[in-house]
């Protein structure tokens, strides 16, 4: 596939001084042949010394532009800042592990140029990772389709070609708890999917481990939705119902036999029961009010350490523009 315009590649980068230069080198390779193109790298605070790699490949070829975060920000709000500085006409993401070949971005980029999708997933042959990822992943995916109401069957995954105005329009999102997927579902439902290969890691260990996956659960349920609010409501509405009619039922029981009733032991377990329902609700709209409190503290707060290829800085840029395959 040969393609006119300019196709943008964001890397978000993490602990990767290892294989990070064969990772962009190959894919440097196999983007000469199709086309004009750009990669993006994001350093996300990385604390090895990745970014002396970085440098080499920026002043090496100047297509490979970079961002240096000041800390850590995670994965998503590391693509989200590659996102906003990306001047292509499509946007992809992939990581720096080289698990996603240059045949992972060819083929989501070559489905979104055939079609009239926003944006086009990479749907895995196969998945090289360990039982309890899989497991946690399968998870995510559940929870993302009832929580984002992803009822096109799309799974969501890291490799992603978006149209490139909207790329920048996420990309500028401003949020402490950024998911880009909740975020591409919310903005349009022109969403597909596209068959790519997935390798096995060749060195090192992955750095989104199992917690991490856990830490993304959490921000499925309690991004951009507010369906645990929902569950909270009903259930507690259930909870008290629940305890109105045994409360009922046992006063009625008092008044009839004029005693007091039997088994304050199973009392005492429902009332348990139901403290521990008021506690876990509690729990749920905790989380919403420290996602709030965090967000309105830490705005502003991400440095960019330094950065190379970047023009203009971080500016808002939608005007709508279309890549078009050539023969």
């Amino acid at each position: 596939m040969a393609f006119e315009g300019l196709l943008s590649v964001v890397i978000p980068v993490y602990r990767s001084q290892a294989y990070l230069e064969q990772t962009v080198d190959e894919l440097t390779r196999a983007l000469e042949k199709q086309g004009r193109f750009e990669i993006i790298l994001v350093n996300d605070g990385s604390p090895d010394d990745v970014q002396s790699v970085i440098d080499q490949l920026h002043a090496r070829d100047p297509r490979v532009r970079f961002i240096e975060m000041g800390s850590n920000q995670g994965q998503h709000a590391a693509t989200l800042r590659g996102l906003a500085v990306a001047d292509g006409d499509v946007a992809v993401t992939v990581d720096d592990d080289g698990q996603n070949p240059p045949e992972a971005v060819l083929a989501v980029t070559e489905a979104l140029l055939a079609s009239r999708l926003d944006v086009v997933y990479g749907r895995f042959e196969s998945v090289e990772q360990n039982a309890a990822r899989k497991l946690v992943s399968r998870l995510n995916q559940w929870m993302f389709r009832y929580t984002m109401g992803n009822r096109t069957h799309v799974r969501a995954t890291n490799v992603r070609a978006l149209r490139g105005d909207l790329a920048r329009r996420l990309g500028n999102w401003d949020s402490a708890f950024p998911y880009i997927d909740a975020l591409v579902f919310r903005s349009t439902r022109r969403v597909g999917d596209a068959l790519v290969p997935h390798r096995r890691r060749a060195s090192g260990e992955s750095s989104y481990r199992v917690r991490d996956l856990m830490r993304l659960w959490i921000s499925h349920v309690s991004t951009l939705t507010v369906l645990p609010l929902k569950l909270a409501t009903v259930g507690s509405f259930c909870a008290s119902l629940f305890g109105f009619l045994l409360g009922t039922v046992q006063m009625v029981r008092a008044l009839l036999t004029r005693q007091a009733p039997e088994g304050w032991l199973s009392l005492f377990c429902a009332l348990t029961f139901l403290f521990s329902l008021l506690f876990a609700f509690m729990g749920i709209v905790s989380t919403y009010v420290g996602r709030m409190y965090v967000s309105q503290n830490s705005r502003g707060q991400a440095w960019v350490r330094s950065s190379g290829g970047i023009s203009g800085g971080e500016r808002e840029r939608t005007a709508p523009r279309r890549m078009e395959a050539a023969s």
